[in-house]
């Protein structure tokens, strides 16, 4: 009888894992220059969870030449050696950000 209620409950936690990306560790606040800001969140699978404007952007890691970058071919969120930037998300462009 234990067996298979464990082995239920484990197929079902692998299941909802794999449908979507787990948020890893703590948001990072990014503040720009011009005072508007949003958060940035990885993920588990290397993506990433943008915040901004009020609207929620799931964004896929791509190749970036130095520091860290998602695109999915309309939002973009670059950071690299403590600076950032977001383009194509409601509020922006965010430029010049810091955490």
């Amino acid at each position: 009888m234990f067996k298979p209620l464990l082995l239920t409950v484990l197929l079902s936690l692998s299941a909802c894992a794999s449908v979507a990306d787990v948020t890893v560790g703590e948001a990072l606040l990014w503040r720009c220059d011009d005072g508007r800001s949003f958060r940035a969140h990885n993920t588990s699978g290397g993506n990433a969870k943008i915040v901004a404007g009020g609207r929620t952007y799931r964004l896929p890691g791509v190749v970036a030449a130095s520091g860290a970058r998602y695109f999915d071919g309309r939002v973009e969120y670059w950071e690299h050696h403590g600076e950032a930037l977001l383009n194509g998300a409601a509020g922006g462009p965010y430029e010049n950000c810091r955490n």
